[in-house]
């Protein structure tokens, strides 16, 4: 007959104590078995300075010095309990986030709440390159914010958060991890100058219009790959000015449109996600209405702030896993 054993596991055992998984369910009380403290630092050098104090005051029989380093050790003793008390108690109560696109940083709202009858202070919340100081006052909560960078589109984790302080001497240091696996959304980074909306443009059911060339000319840019050779100023072309593409003022104005990767003219996967960021982002600004293919993702027609948030959710989580 087998028995099974009610030793944790090694991977549990590390779980517990350093909360490398997001398991943990907001909101979350921080009590006392998730709490770890130890000196300072400064701490040591107290502890250090007390014996040396003690060790010439029995060598000379300083009563005064045997006074002081009871009275002080008593201070380093009484200030552990001040300490793991200012992070006892306190709730992590909710972790928001706002997405970001690629290159500008994702902001973390870690809201924490105080219930207890006494004041925190100093409380320092880190998520590896991200910290932030709050004081939460006596029934009140307030909001932490974690500031982390992004260099390239995709899920933007927040981590283990480290919840700390050393109130109110600095000689000893308390800890807890909060560990809820939030993450944002890192939209792809929109091109700097993109070509005006795909020049096909769907103004009915089932029907296929040409838009562009329609209006007065406003104006020149810069050539783009993808751009139609027709609107190409050829005059300019020919002056040996460069490769121009003529702007009309109603181009891209209202209307309805379909972008896909193909569309774009462009070979590199995040070079066609940049751009058709670009034309969302455009789309909007102009009132289109707009739909994308890109492979495995569909959006249907529409426009508007919830039609522009799954489109951009939808081109930061293209071809990775969540």
């Amino acid at each position: 007959m087998s028995t099974i054993s009610a030793t944790p596991q090694p991977s549990s055992f590390k779980q517990r104590l350093f909360r490398t998984r997001p398991e943990d369910i907001l909101p979350l009380d921080i009590e006392h078995q998730r709490i770890y403290i130890l000196p300072t630092r400064r701490g040591l050098a107290f502890i250090c300075s007390l014996l040396i104090m003690l060790i010439a005051s029995v060598n000379y029989a300083l009563s005064l010095g045997y006074a002081l380093c009871f009275l002080l050790t008593g201070l380093f003793a009484a200030s552990l309990l001040h300490t793991y008390r200012n992070v006892a108690g306190i709730t992590c109560a909710k972790i928001s986030s706002e997405n970001a696109f690629a290159g500008e940083r994702v902001h973390f709202n870690v809201s924490v709440k105080n219930n207890s009858k006494l004041d925190r202070v100093g409380i320092l919340l880190k998520a590896n390159d991200a910290s932030d100081v709050v004081d939460v006052k006596s029934g009140e909560s307030t909001q932490a914010l974690l500031i982390k960078s992004t260099a390239e589109r995709g899920w933007r984790k927040l981590g283990r958060i480290t919840i700390t302080s050393t109130y109110p001497l600095g000689l000893w240091r308390t800890w807890c991890y909060v560990h809820s696996g939030e993450q944002a959304i890192v939209y792809p980074k929109p091109e700097s100058s993109p070509p005006p909306l795909p020049s096909r443009s769907m103004d009915a059911p089932g029907e296929n219009v040409h838009k562009s060339n329609q209006g007065d000319i406003s104006g020149v840019r810069e050539y783009h790959a993808g751009d139609s050779i027709s609107s190409i100023a050829w005059k300019a072309a020919a002056r040996g000015q460069g490769l121009y593409v003529k702007t009309f003022e109603d181009e891209n104005a209202g209307g309805e449109t379909h972008f896909s990767l193909s569309q774009t003219g462009l070979q590199e996967t995040e070079q066609q996600l940049s751009r058709l960021t670009a034309w969302v982002m455009l789309a909007e600004k102009t009132g289109a209405d707009y739909s994308f293919d890109l492979e495995t993702t569909q959006l249907e027609l529409g426009s508007g702030p919830t039609h522009k948030q799954r489109a951009l959710i939808a081109l930061g989580q293209y071809g990775l896993s969540s």
